[in-house]
């Protein structure tokens, strides 16, 4: 992948920073999972996971998780340097925000570029920063959002639309809860590498990790305030969909959409920040990404070490994700 997510990108939603040269380039990298619900931390340097923490929310000046009142501390670090002392890793530390959001907080969908007037990705840009509107038609919100526009395979593209792509991605977020993530990492004294809608990471890490060939994947992913369903065709993003109902409903839309695509071959993958209670679990087609399947499809498990010095291996969701996305990104 390479930065194609990231990119060099400044003031947008995914936005890749680097400060001080490369004096801060060998330093531990810490991936945020942001949730509402419950917030998580990896620390790795050098690809390698060193440390994983639950529960960072309790700790002194933890990040701000969107929709919760928090206080930013101006010049503190305690919370990076709680962290890397807990694990032993010691620099100038990096991070990754992977924010969990909901419906009202982020934008996500698959437009065709047949039905968009902008004839370049720079015009779109333009026209989303001025008016959303000029390009949805109907836009409520009154926040400014930061955006981005990516292909099918979430890939950031530039450049006249041409026939180079029948359809786009395009993607927003908050831009003061950008702002606060920005402001946030200069108390820590520390560099923003990213800022990742959980969504994104997660449907580009399915896109990157499991070969589907000619058959149709539904993805549903369960975040903490919906379950968002994605359809996967040739490893690309054709349908992105957001759904407040039951896990039951969702999955009875799954066989109308395979009809509604003409898919005869298709199947369904689940994937959940957080466990899935065995009232959901008996609703649930498909294969879940977590335990012995995340291992075989990442080749391993993520291994920390903890305080006492012994191994620990993991294989839910969230710090397979973020290890990868360090991978990725760093």
């Amino acid at each position: 992948m390479g930065y194609s997510l990231i990119g060099y990108l400044k003031n947008l939603p995914l936005a890749y920073y680097l400060k001080g040269g490369f004096t801060q380039m060998r330093g531990p990298t810490i991936s945020l999972f942001l949730s509402s619900q419950q917030s998580a931390a990896l620390v790795c340097r050098g690809h390698r996971a060193q440390g994983f923490e639950l529960q960072i929310a309790n700790l002194p000046d933890a990040p701000p998780v969107i929709g919760m009142d928090s206080g930013i501390a101006a010049a503190s670090r305690s919370f990076s340097q709680k962290l890397l002392t807990r694990t032993r890793a010691r620099g100038v530390p990096r991070f990754i925000f992977v924010p969990d959001l909901a419906a009202s907080d982020l934008y996500c969908n698959v437009h065709s570029v047949a039905n968009l007037r902008e004839l370049s990705i720079e015009n779109l840009l333009e026209s989303l920063n001025e008016d959303p509107r000029q390009v949805f038609g109907s836009w409520d919100e009154s926040r400014k959002f930061r955006w981005e526009v990516f292909d099918s395979q979430l890939e950031r593209v530039r450049g006249a639309f041409e026939k180079r792509f029948q359809e786009v991605i395009i993607v927003g977020i908050p831009a003061d809860y950008c702002e606060q993530l920005e402001i946030w990492t200069e108390a820590q004294r520390a560099t923003l590498l990213g800022i990742i809608p959980l969504s994104l990471a997660c449907l580009k890490w399915f896109c990157s990790s499991i070969p589907i060939g000619r058959k149709t994947a539904f993805v549903l992913l369960m975040c903490s305030h919906a379950v968002l369903l994605a359809v996967v065709q040739n490893q690309k993003i054709i349908l992105f969909r957001e759904y407040t109902d039951d896990m039951a409903f969702v999955c009875h839309e799954i066989p109308l959409l395979a009809s509604e695509l003409r898919s005869d071959e298709y199947e369904t993958y689940v994937w959940a920040s957080h466990p899935v209670g065995e009232d959901i679990a008996v609703a649930l087609t498909g294969t879940e990404l977590t335990g012995e399947v995340l291992r075989q499809i990442n080749g391993q498990a993520v291994v920390v070490r903890k305080s006492d010095g012994t191994k620990l291996e993991l294989n839910s969701p969230i710090p397979h994700l973020l290890l990868w996305l360090e991978n990725s990104v760093v």
